[in-house]
């Protein structure tokens, strides 16, 4: 029989490195999101974290990597997210799906200004991997809002539209005004830029 993988404090390798793992999740969002990617080093992440370099890259090659997979985990969870507000308004009129699904996946990121921050500016213009990335994410919302949209036309609630422009066009200023907020969070409630949002994704989509 295979040998036992030894065990330090109760807790196997794959579980201190599950606990290493979350701790500089929660030093990137710190560090990334409150000083901005570029002020941070790696040393300061472990540092804060309490991991070893030599941990640090048994997890990570670099500090994008840390980057890429703090912001896939903020990114990942709100789209987790916006499923379950699906799921919850199956058969409801696309006015309400689509204002569910807009603060399903704003209101996390509007609760923690650090994680705005780092989902919709610390990535932007990183490296072109990173902007792989990112477009990635924004490629699959995109693709939702269509679904979405064109099920309502078969429904015979919407008439057909160029809706992957509009789905664009409000990405993008979602990405301005979240960026303006994370920057000026005083401005703005976080509930009120999140009702805001979801009204301009109406507008948009449903209105216009």
């Amino acid at each position: 029989m295979p040998k036992q993988a030894r065990r330090y404090g109760g807790q196997s390798a794959d579980e201190r490195d599950h606990e290493r793992l979350t701790r500089l999740r929660a030093a990137a969002i710190e560090l990334f999101g409150a000083e901005g990617y570029a002020a941070a080093s790696v040393e300061r992440l472990c540092s804060e974290a309490k991991v070893s370099t030599r941990h640090y890259y048994q997890l990570f090659s670099n500090k994008e990597d840390a980057l890429l997979d703090t912001y896939s985990e903020i990114t990942s969870a709100s789209i987790a997210n916006v499923q379950l507000a699906l799921e919850k308004t199956a058969g409801l009129d696309i006015t309400t799906r689509l204002q569910s699904a807009v603060q399903a996946y704003l209101d996390p990121m509007l609760d923690d200004a650090r994680k705005a921050r780092i989902a919709f500016v610390e990535v932007v213009g990183v490296s072109q991997r990173v902007e792989g990335i990112r477009l990635q994410f924004r490629n699959g919302i995109v693709e939702l809002i269509q679904r979405e949209a064109a099920a309502a036309v078969k429904r015979g609630e919407l008439t057909p539209k160029d809706f992957r422009f509009r789905a664009l066009a409000f990405l993008g200023a979602v990405n301005v005004l979240v960026h303006d907020w994370s920057i000026h969070p005083d401005h703005v409630d976080a509930g009120r830029l999140s009702d805001q949002l979801s009204d301009l994704a109406v507008e948009l989509i449903v209105q216009a």
